[in-house]
């Protein structure tokens, strides 16, 4: 994180606020800019905040634009590049065993729900014994004291590998490593899916440090090295991605047998439901909806899963129409390639999919309800969303068709544009 960001000129906030509340509430209005913010209970600790925040965060993170950053995610998953091992860490510069983790660390409160203190940006990596690859993804962890949280666990690769260990399962804990890392933490591929190499691809290497026979990416900012028990706590209540109160579960116990941090550390800090969780959560997406689109129409141009829609539940495909039919192809192939999906609106390629103003007028000017909406009922949802059937798990989704009809006049539909390209700047002069 360090070597991509350049410390110096991040904007920081002078002012040290309390762990409790008002990082979280002073965070949330930082998203869309990396910023430094002092902590008033730990002098030493610097909690760090959007490097995430917006898509073309992201696309700089990895070399490249938002309109390109689904080619370069895609065509790195498919072929992972190997990390460099090193015994220097900055990270060893401190190493407490069984530690009571909030002496030496921030465990914040977020919200007032039952007071919680919760990790929010914690990345888990296990090896996984079937594939002899690791896994790397994000879980969020409930402080339980001492050197204890319960780890909400999804069932998905962790939840499978877990479910096999006959003991605890081994694995490490990281907070605060470069946005590239984040995305390959965020991404669900395959069962054999190495994301720590797949990270190494997006940034051209990855140096990564053993601990308790784990890789770690070297400059991780804190390591936590412990075990995932086949103890359970409770986990919850903590608002998740779509900014609503999720529910409260038994989950398994993570017990820290030792503590590493840099000296002076920076503590990524993520908003519950914000903008960067929803990036996160988003971006890694995209690449699979496109490759499933595109088997169905081939002259798709590319995905958007949007920010109003918790980049999650709605989302937005650009395709290059040749047949009529293509537009209604095409949300039958989004809808299905991201089963969460419950909204999707298909436009033209001259449509800027990550502008929604942009999407709303094609919405209007293409877009005829009696013909062009699809709604499908009774399907299988995300149980993310609160206004779906927490019963069975079904929800309607529904299609809208904004591309041009091939049979009218296609200037009938076209956003006609001033004839000059004027720099503003020119005109207001410069104050004296």
């Amino acid at each position: 994180m360090r070597q991509y960001l350049d410390i110096e000129t991040l904007k920081e906030i002078k002012k040290p606020v309390s762990v409790d509340y008002e990082l979280a509430s002073l965070a949330s209005k930082l998203e869309s800019r990396p910023s430094i913010i002092g902590l008033k209970e730990y002098p030493d600790v610097r909690a760090i905040v959007g490097i995430c925040g917006d898509r073309e965060s992201i696309a700089k993170s990895v070399g490249t634009t938002r309109e390109e950053l689904i080619f370069r995610i895609s065509k790195a998953m498919d072929r992972q590049r190997e990390v460099s091992i090193s015994d220097q860490s900055p990270f060893l510069e401190n190493r407490i065993e069984k530690p009571e983790i909030i002496k030496y660390i921030p465990v914040p409160i977020f919200y007032r729900e039952k007071e919680r203190r919760y990790l929010s940006s914690s990345i888990v990596i296990a090896k996984n014994k079937k594939t002899e690859n690791q896994n790397m993804s994000f879980h969020r962890m409930m402080y339980l004291g001492e050197n204890k949280f319960s780890v909400r666990i999804t069932p998905r690769h962790l939840y499978e590998i877990l479910d096999e260990e006959e003991k605890d399962l081994e694995v490490a804990v990281v907070i605060g490593v470069h946005p590239a890392i984040e995305i390959a933490a965020a991404t669900s591929y395959t069962s054999d899916f190495d994301e720590l190499r797949f990270a190494s691809t997006l940034l051209d290497g990855v140096n990564v440090t053993e601990v308790g026979g784990i890789l770690v990416p070297s400059e991780a900012e804190i390591v936590m090295r412990g075990r995932i028990t086949k103890d359970v706590a409770e986990e919850g209540p903590f608002v998740d991605l779509t900014g609503t109160v999720d529910i409260e579960r038994k989950q398994p116990i993570f017990e820290c047998d030792e503590l590493y941090y840099r000296n002076n550390p920076f503590f990524r800090v993520i908003i519950p439901g914000g903008l960067e969780h929803r990036m996160l959560m988003g971006v890694p997406q995209e690449p699979r909806i496109y490759k499933i689109v595109s088997n169905t129409v081939p002259t798709v141009k590319n995905v958007c899963l949007t920010v109003g829609g918790c980049c999650w539940l709605h989302g937005v495909v650009s395709i290059k129409k040749i047949k009529e039919g293509d537009g209604k192809n095409a949300i039958l192939a989004a809808l299905s390639a991201h089963p969460s999906m419950k909204r999707v609106i298909v436009v033209d390629e001259d449509v800027d999919i990550f502008d929604q103003l942009d999407v709303e007028w094609a919405l209007a000017t293409r877009f005829q309800p009696d013909k062009d909406l699809l709604v499908v009922s009774g399907a299988r949802g995300s149980s993310l969303d609160p206004s779906s059937n927490s019963k069975e798990g079904t929800t309607a989704k529904y299609g809208l068709d904004a591309t041009k009809p091939l049979d009218k006049d296609g200037e009938l539909f076209r956003k006609v544009e001033l004839p000059l390209d004027l720099n503003l700047e020119d005109y207001l002069g410069s104050k004296d």
